[in-house]
């Protein structure tokens, strides 16, 4: 979809401290071999921080960069994979509370696995352009523990780090225009994540969820080389449709947000499909933080932005992908470099990078 006025006006991170891999693989809680497959560097590890509470942090932080207030905002998507910290509860509705007020706000959460921040962000870019409203709050927020999830074993070549974002999208003005954004999927792929697991009424809390197991009896029956090849087409396919849209090519792109998959997947699975530089991405960034669920993309941004590694003139790609499988990109000018006021005290949940 090609946009129109359509900008971001502020992004926020919250991120715990990391721990780092060589500490994992020392106590024995990650094996060596991964730790070298993947080449992380550290991941994030929230304690006591509820995801709500994050989210809400990051939020609170993107909208006072924004230059918005919380009544301009009229669309609030909260894009999650793990548990939220309380059982049959709408999240998206305390952090509207929490950073909204009372002001009035649409509010919904998006479940679309690691892709939820990218299909958050294509769904309020698609609203705001059809409603007219003036802006729009992303935010994101995932954390996993055991005994549910064993954070260095739960996975191929991807580690999940906790933490949270946010992003102010805006009809009025920002430091980067959104010029297109595009969503594909392909649903044969969907077993890569179920495997041979029956559907069970409730999952037993005292089993850890093992992804190794499920990707590996899906690859039992279909070749890798297979899976690679329908999930490079997805990705290619929307590329290059959001370049389409944008009327650029991918040459002109300065860098690429990129999810935090370990080196082997992201080489296999992204770099190499598109046949862009690791340089030119995200890696560096992270792999510091490991994979934060559904936030990877908004992070990214905020990084890039932060550590001044992109100016005014430079277009980004961010690009986003979730088990089912879908893809989504968006392609953005960056308009200016902000002078944001510091974060709030709670966005550094101890020493976290923000």
């Amino acid at each position: 979809m090609k946009t129109e006025a359509l900008f971001i006006a502020g992004t926020a991170t919250c991120l715990p401290p990391a721990t780092k891999v060589e500490e994992a693989v020392a106590d024995g809680r990650f094996d060596a071999q991964d730790a070298e497959d993947t080449q992380l560097a550290s991941v994030c590890e929230a304690t006591g921080e509820a995801p709500p509470e994050m989210a809400v942090a990051a939020a609170r932080d993107a909208l006072a960069r924004s230059g918005h207030r919380a009544e301009d905002i009229a669309l609030l998507l909260h894009a999650c994979v793990y548990f939220q910290g309380l059982e049959l509860y709408p999240t998206a509705s305390y952090i509207h509370r929490e950073v909204l007020g009372d002001h009035s706000a649409l509010a919904f959460e998006i479940k679309n696995a690691s892709n939820g921040c990218m299909t958050a962000l294509d769904i309020a870019a698609r609203s705001l352009t059809a409603t007219g409203d003036l802006a729009a709050l992303v935010t994101t927020a995932d954390k996993v523990g055991p005994p549910v999830i064993d954070r260095w074993n739960s996975d191929i070549g991807i580690v999940p780090g906790d933490g949270a974002s946010a992003m102010v999208l805006s009809r009025r003005s920002g430091f980067a225009q959104v010029l297109s954004t595009s969503t594909v999927s392909d649903p044969t792929l969907e077993r890569l994540h179920r495997g041979d697991a029956p559907f069970t009424a409730h999952h037993d809390p005292t089993v850890p969820i093992d992804l190794r197991l499920r990707k590996l009896q899906y690859l039992g029956d279909v070749e890798l080389d297979e899976f690679t090849r329908r999930f490079r087409a997805g990705l290619s396919d929307c590329v290059d449709q959001a370049l389409h849209d944008a009327d650029i090519r991918l040459g002109d792109v300065a860098r690429f947000v990129v999810p935090h998959f370990g080196r082997i997947v992201l080489q296999r699975e992204v770099l190499a499909a598109l046949d862009i530089d690791l340089d030119l991405t995200t890696w560096s960034f992270g792999r510091t933080v490991g994979h934060l669920g559904a936030g990877d993309q908004i992070a990214g941004l905020d990084h890039l932005v932060q550590e001044r590694a992109v100016g005014p003139g430079d277009l980004c790609m961010l690009l986003g992908v979730g088990a089912g499988f879908t893809w989504t990109c968006a392609v953005v000018r960056i308009t200016e470099l902000p002078a944001w006021p510091a974060p709030t005290a709670g966005s550094h949940l101890g020493g976290g990078r923000i």
